[in-house]
């Protein structure tokens, strides 16, 4: 049989089913268009992001991961549809999240954007703890950190808290006169009953917390114990409740050094050292094209610093245009 001569008959329905499919989508730019058209307006927001401070508030279960993961993404793929795309000098956007389990979800939706919606390689982008982001930039300049790792240990929450407890009773033994003025308090008779009921509710209450409080605020607002202590003379506190905090923070950071021990706080605040040298600080931002942070409103000053320093385009550290998304 000719090619002349053969003919072939599709189906009506068949034929309407394939004109009605979506074309495909050919460029970047259209690609990019298609994932944020399927975004809500809220997640639109962060994906329209190109450049500067960026903040996007979002209730539980808005899909905000999904918005900040579409972002990247899109900010990824910017970067190879510019005229001055060069592999070679490209760098990445660091992806910031409290949890673990957090970081994990983001990264594997970035990937999932990266690889099927635009079929990019999935590169350009990190995503860490806050925390993880500290001890990454600390680990890579240990003399500028003050953190030799190999020598340290990091502990965790739970481990810190033990710690402070411990702290407790070294500052009550290191200064018996003080507790005792906590103890007694107003309208002592003493009455054994009520020494013992005071002195457990201190011991194991009291003072724990007024430890825990003041050495995670004072810490990761880069206030050390000696700055309290000064301002703890200000004061004319009958119970000179800020002198004993700064006592107990003392006690605290004397207990971690002797073990050579070192807390979340401790890894902002080296990683903070480092970026204080201009030669280091400008390594850092090089290597970063954009900071986008999840629930930015639960950073510490100092985590916000840090953040800001690296989303700096400017060797001062201040605010450039590479700003900290949100």
């Amino acid at each position: 049989m000719s090619d002349a001569n053969f003919t072939a008959t599709v189906p009506q329905q068949s034929l309407q089913s394939k004109l009605s499919q979506p074309l495909p989508v050919s460029s970047l730019g259209e690609k990019i268009s298609k994932i944020r058209n399927g975004l809500r307006p809220g997640q639109q927001q962060m994906a329209d992001w190109q450049s500067g401070p960026l903040a996007v508030s979002a209730v539980p279960g808005a899909g905000k991961s999904t918005g900040m993961a579409a972002a990247a993404a899109i900010a990824i793929a910017r970067q190879y549809d510019s005229p001055e795309f060069r592999p070679s000098s490209r760098r990445q956007i660091v992806v910031v999240t409290f949890t673990r389990s957090a970081a994990a979800n983001i990264k594997a939706k970035i990937r999932k954007y990266l690889r099927e919606d635009l079929s990019l390689p999935q590169t350009g982008f990190a995503v860490y703890t806050l925390h993880g982001l500290a001890l990454n930039i600390a680990s890579r300049h240990p003399d500028l950190s003050g953190l030799q790792l190999e020598n340290v240990t990091l502990i965790t929450p739970s481990q810190s808290h033990r710690f402070i407890r411990t702290a407790v009773e070294q500052w009550i033994a290191n200064n018996p006169g003080r507790y005792l003025r906590l103890l007694e308090g107003y309208q002592f008779d003493g009455e054994e009953t009520e020494r013992l009921r005071r002195q457990s509710v201190l011991r194991t209450e009291v003072l724990p917390e007024l430890a825990t409080t003041v050495i995670h605020e004072a810490k990761s607002s880069g206030i050390p114990p000696e700055k309290l202590r000064e301002w703890s003379k200000q004061t004319t506190d009958e119970y000179a409740i800020l002198s004993v905090a700064a006592g107990l923070y003392e006690q605290y950071q004397n207990l971690m050094r002797s073990r050579d021990f070192i807390d979340y706080d401790d890894m902002i605040l080296a990683a903070l050292r480092v970026l204080e040298n201009d030669s280091a600080r400008r390594i850092e931002q090089n290597q970063v094209f954009a900071v986008f942070e999840d629930e930015a409103q639960d950073s510490s000053p100092l985590q916000t610093r840090l953040l800001e320093i690296l989303a700096s385009d400017r060797g001062d550290g201040g605010m450039g245009s590479r700003g900290v998304g949100g």
